[in-house]
Parts: C-alpha cells; sequence; structure tokens
C-alpha cells in the first residue's frame, strides 16, 4: 500500500466509516475499530515489505500510543528482525499531527492568543487543542530558542543596526521592559538578527553588555553601527569594536528637530536639513558638510536656539559617518529604518496580547517571528545594492 492510498483510505474510508458508527450511536466501539484498521493496514505494509526483502522475517511488535480523530489508541506496530521496515500509516499519522502542532505555533507567532488559536482550530479543522496544549507546544520550541541565542556569529559584518522595543512583560506587576535588538548586514550582503536582549531598560551600558555577548559568540570586527541617539552609545561602540564608526540616526534627529520649530517654520527647516543631511550624492565630503553644519547652526541660532543645541559639535562625526561610505548605500546606513520595520512588524504580533506571561514567553515569540523573517527574508535575499560597492567596504577593514 502505497502513501496515496493510505492518505485515500485515511481521508474517505476511515473517517467516513467511523462517523457513520457515531451517528448510528456505536460511539464506544469506535477505538476499538480504529485500532483494528490501522493495525491490520501495517500489519499488510509489513508483509509487503518482507515479500521483496531477502534474509529478513517479521520479528513481534512493539506498543505505541497514537491519536487519530480525536482518539488516543495504544497499537501494537510491526517489525522486522533487520529494524528497516517502516510503516507509511504510521508517518503519515505522525506528519499530519506535526503539520497541526506547526500551525498552532505559527498562529501564535503571528499574533493569535492561545484562546483564538483554539477556537481557530476547532471551527476550521474540528481539532480539540485546548489554550493548555497550545502552550505546551510553544514550550517546546525553547531547544530552538536556546540554540539560536547562543549561535555561532561571522567575524565580519559591515554594518550593525541596534535597536530596543518594548514590551508588556509579567514579573510580579507588568510592567514594559527593553528588549534589545540586533541586525547585522553580513558579507555576503545578507541580513541577520544576531542576537535578542532583555533588560528592564535601555541604557548605553546596557548596549555595552550585548556588544560585549556578540564578540564572546565570535564577532571581531564591524565597520559601522547604526543607532539612535542614546546617552554616550556612540563612546560604548567605539569601546568595543575596535575602528568601529557610528552614526546616529538622521531620520529621527529631523524629527526630532521639527518638534523644536514652529508648523509655518517647519518646511523651511526641512529644506535646510536635506540641503544638509544630503546622501547619494559622490561629490558631497565631511569637509562640505562641516561647512554647511556651522552655516546651519548659525542661520537658525537667530530663530531657535534649541534647535542649535541639540546638534552639538561634538557630535558631528556620528551624524555625518554615513559620508565615509559609498555614496550608493548611505541612504540605507544613515538610518535605522531596516530595524525599526523589523520592530514595527512584531509590534504587531504582540499587540494582539494584553502582556506577555513571562520574560521567557517574550523570548519565544521575539525569536520565533524573528527566526520566521530570517528564513523567508533577511537570509533568503541579498541586498544586491551592497554587492556594488562589496570590494569597497571590504578594504575598509
Amino acid at each position: 500500500m502505497n502513501k496515496d492510498s493510505i492518505k485515500e483510505f485515511i481521508s474517505k474510508g476511515i473517517s467516513e466509516n467511523v462517523n457513520e458508527f457515531i451517528k448510528m450511536g456505536f460511539e464506544g466501539a469506535v477505538e476499538e475499530i480504529l485500532k483494528t484498521v490501522i493495525e491490520s493496514i501495517m500489519k499488510a505494509e509489513r508483509t509487503a515489505y518482507l515479500s521483496e526483502s531477502e534474509n529478513n522475517k517479521g520479528n513481534g511488535y512493539y506498543e505505541r500510543i497514537v491519536k487519530y480523530l480525536e482518539k488516543y489508541l495504544r497499537i501494537k506496530i510491526p517489525r522486522d528482525r533487520n529494524a528497516e521496515f517502516k510503516s507509511e500509516l504510521l508517518e503519515y499519522l505522525r506528519k499530519e499531527k506535526e503539520k497541526m502542532d506547526q500551525l498552532a505555533f505559527k498562529l501564535y507567532v503571528k499574533g493569535l492568543t492561545t484562546r483564538d488559536i483554539e477556537n481557530v482550530l476547532k471551527e476550521v479543522f474540528d481539532e480539540n487543542y485546548s489554550a493548555t496544549q497550545i502552550s505546551l507546544i510553544t514550550q517546546g520550541f525553547m531547544k530552538e530558542k536556546e540554540e539560536w541565542l547562543n549561535k555561532k556569529l561571522e567575524s565580519s559584518y559591515y554594518v550593525l543596526f541596534i535597536d530596543a522595543i518594548q514590551i508588556s512583560v509579567r514579573r510580579t506587576t507588568v510592567e514594559k521592559e527593553s528588549f534589545y535588538i540586533v541586525m547585522g548586514l553580513r558579507k555576503d550582503c545578507k541580513r541577520e538578527i544576531l542576537g535578542v536582549y532583555n533588560m528592564p531598560t535601555e541604557s548605553s551600558e546596557g548596549w555595552r553588555e550585548v556588544f560585549k555577548d556578540l564578540k564572546t559568540r565570535g564577532l571581531e570586527k564591524v565597520l559601522l553601527v547604526v543607532s539612535d541617539e542614546i546617552t554616550s552609545i556612540q563612546n560604548v561602540s567605539k569601546q568595543e569594536f575596535k575602528g568601529v564608526q557610528h552614526q546616529f540616526c538622521i531620520t529621527h534627529k529631523k524629527r526630532n528637530l521639527h518638534l523644536a520649530v514652529r508648523a509655518s517654520d517647519k518646511p523651511r527647516l526641512e529644506e535646510d536639513l536635506k540641503d544638509l543631511f544630503k546622501i547619494g550624492d559622490a561629490r558631497y565630503t565631511k569637509e562640505q558638510a562641516w561647512i554647511k553644519f556651522k552655516a546651519f547652526k548659525l542661520k537658525w541660532k537667530l530663530y531657535y536656539p534649541s534647535v542649535v543645541n541639540k546638534l552639538p559639535d561634538s557630535k558631528f562625526d556620528d551624524y555625518f559617518a554615513y559620508l565615509s561610505f559609498p555614496y550608493q548605500i548611505q541612504s540605507m546606513i544613515y538610518t535605522t529604518n531596516w530595524i525599526e520595520r523589523l520592530n514595527k512588524s512584531i509590534r504587531k504580533t504582540e499587540r494582539n496580547r494584553n502582556s506577555m506571561p513571562s520574560v521567557d514567553s517574550a523570548f519565544s515569540l521575539l525569536i520565533a517571528f524573528i527566526s520566521e523573517q530570517e528564513n523567508n527574508y533577511y537570509l533568503k535575499y541579498p541586498v544586491s545594492s551592497f554587492f556594488v560597492v562589496s570590494e569597497s567596504l571590504d578594504s575598509m577593514f
């Protein structure tokens, strides 16, 4: 009996006959009927297998509990003397169970609560999964989670994009906590999430701990770290990675400066900022940026001193680090947009839950979602713009 005939028998034969027995009031006999039918099919499978297997014979049975049609059955599984026989029917039943478990977990990762998943599986597939069973399925991800958290990293990355996302977590009470996320652009021009870390609040010293862990897992060299303008973060990255440059997110900087002026002055401010933070222009240098930087501050100091105070000279190198890199990629490295988009997707998933019941459950949700993004997108498709400049970037290490 081949796999297709087994599937047809299961989907049409057994299911229909059992349902008829239930309708007729013989529900108590269903388990025995299923047990007998399944054991008979497997015995026939072994007979067919042994007829084509030389120097091999049947070798009794062993028992195992399987689930089919919402029934748990203790069945006898035939075996052979050479331990080579594998039942197609048993494999099919196992795979069907695995598929349903995987579906339950994927729905959880997509943002459905355990109760939501329980209802979906019941209404769509007529499968009775309790919220407790679904929680156990998600806990089965723990080994994969630990392996992911401790995975070996490559020694060199072109760029690290770092950001923290706030998630409500229950300890003794429910409060928002920071989960630090690191995205790296590899030398094969693919993006990878290097790690996820939890500390109640985001700080430069928190990021120092993150950088130290990345180094213990194999990271040695980075050309550029891109982040929000966290106090002293640029000093920490330069202390932890020799020769690295740091880039503050200019998208957020512009947004922050806009808050300091009247609505009527915003268009003029935006025009000046666009001219100051030029991207994609091979002729625009750091020396030219410095001249424009000083002129910008001189002009706006007359109207809004607070704008000038938000652009200290001491941070000039960290506002314009992107100009040290090829013009073709400047639009992608002068902002944290890549990791912000990831965090936005995470928030959509997390939004359906008022809070996570523990830090571990928050890690499970984050890593499962991130792994899916990596497998389906980040590690699947390289960023083609970086191929053009890869030789130039390699020379910067």
